[in-house]
């Protein structure tokens, strides 16, 4: 073919057939930051794929899969493909062909995860979804028929009326006492705003209501009560505490256990059984003035140690709670052995899922077994200043308050 024949072909226009675009080529779909098509791979031989956005989105795996495979991926065996982004772009901006203005239509862009078929934790974004749809679910909400029974505890330990320390006298105690007794009055207050009002009320006095004389030489001489004085004033307090549960509660349970500085002594050795003991006596005394005015405080129910016994189990809405005072063991890291031996001799604390003591004079709770909770509750005395000097810990006072349910508890505070 000659030079001029070649140039002429050259020059000819082109067929329909020639000029006709692939049948392969794809409207140009713009894609928004963070929807590229493309694949993230992940440990485990995860794969994340974004693929390129379309009219519909797949409606099953198998178009899911399908989707996946376009892109050139082979989805290995033991694998399946799972959707788990879909977002509907109402306005996305297409070029159909090479040189034709850009047009907008809907489209939606998806997100798939190539993933073993048997679940596992490998995949990152498995975790992301885990953590995302469970912290979105709403808690359903609460019917008054759902409410469970709920009951106060207000642990009054350790006051020992009569003792003289760093924090005063008997003038300084009352003072204290009276102060915490406000406190429980905005406590009851606080849980009502925010819909967790007890419906009952227990007074767990954990023991040495007084200082009393016999246990060491030293409280002959740092007392500023008689003994007579010391039973008198801590009734006459104990009547204070009950009269305002009594006022806000329609069922209050008082109960006490043996301790102590208020056993009957002589010497450091106790007279008599254990249920021989001041505490126990005064709350037996402030029963038998309230069974006399029964339209006041007919709602209010006193509970004391079986006789050779000195620690009380009460059923608290559905949990047991077990008071003992403490001086049963000689140091608090004992007190789980000794709840354990208890458990084990079938004492009256054998069935109690919450143990209250009192003795040691500082705050402290912990978790033992299975579920079994101990507190020991903070004094209220004038300060142990022989502790002090010895150990150089100094116990700060207060009045422990916690709320039950069958559940457990919650609710704690020092007041």
């Amino acid at each position: 073919m000659s030079l001029e024949a070649h140039l002429d072909a050259l020059l000819a226009p082109a067929s329909a057939e020639q000029s006709a675009p692939p049948e392969t080529v794809r409207p140009v779909v713009a894609s928004p930051k963070g929807w590229e098509p493309g694949v993230r791979y992940e440990p485990g031989g995860t794969m994340l794929v974004t693929a390129p956005a379309a009219d519909t989105p797949p409606q099953d795996e198998t178009g899911w899969r399908a989707r996946v495979e376009e892109l050139g991926l082979v989805v290995p065996a033991g694998f399946r493909v799972r959707l788990v982004e879909a977002r509907h772009d109402p306005a996305a901006w297409h070029r159909d062909a090479q040189g034709e203005d850009a047009v907008t239509r809907p489209v939606w862009r998806c997100r798939y995860l190539v993933e073993p078929s048997v679940p596992g934790w490998a995949s990152a974004e498995d975790l992301n979804t885990l953590v995302r749809d469970t912290m979105r679910r709403r808690r359903r909400p609460r019917t008054p028929a759902a409410e469970a029974a709920r009951s106060l505890a207000v642990v009054y330990a350790d006051p020992q009326v009569g003792k003289v320390g760093r924090d005063g006298g008997t003038v300084e105690l009352v003072a204290r006492v009276a102060e915490r007794f406000d406190k429980l009055e905005d406590h009851l207050r606080d849980l009502g705003k925010v819909g967790r009002a007890p419906d009952s009320a227990y007074w767990l006095d954990a023991g040495d209501c007084i200082e009393g004389f016999e246990n060491v030489t030293s409280q002959a001489f740092t007392n500023d009560l008689t003994l007579t004085q010391m039973i008198r004033m801590h009734r006459r307090m104990t009547f204070e505490g009950l009269d305002r549960l009594a006022t806000a509660f329609t069922r209050v349970v008082a109960a006490t256990c043996g301790s102590n500085h208020a056993r009957v002594r002589r010497g450091k050795d106790p007279v008599g059984p254990p249920q021989d003991d001041w505490g126990v006596e005064v709350m037996s005394q402030v029963a038998d003035a309230y069974a006399k005015n029964s339209d006041a405080y007919g709602h209010v129910s006193f509970v004391t140690p079986e006789p050779w016994r000195d620690t009380v189990s009460l059923d608290m809405s559905g949990t047991v709670v077990g008071l003992a005072h403490g001086h049963q063991y000689a140091r608090p890291e004992k007190a789980a052995d000794w709840w354990k031996g208890q458990t084990f001799g079938r004492q009256p604390i054998a069935d109690a899922k919450i143990l209250v003591s009192g003795h040691f004079h500082h705050f402290r709770a912990q978790q033992l077994g299975a579920g079994r909770l101990w507190v020991q509750a903070p004094t209220l005395d004038n300060g142990s200043d022989w502790y002090a000097m010895r150990s150089g810990d100094v116990s700060q006072p207060g009045l422990l308050v916690f709320s039950v349910t069958s559940d457990g508890w919650d609710d704690l505070r020092i007041l």
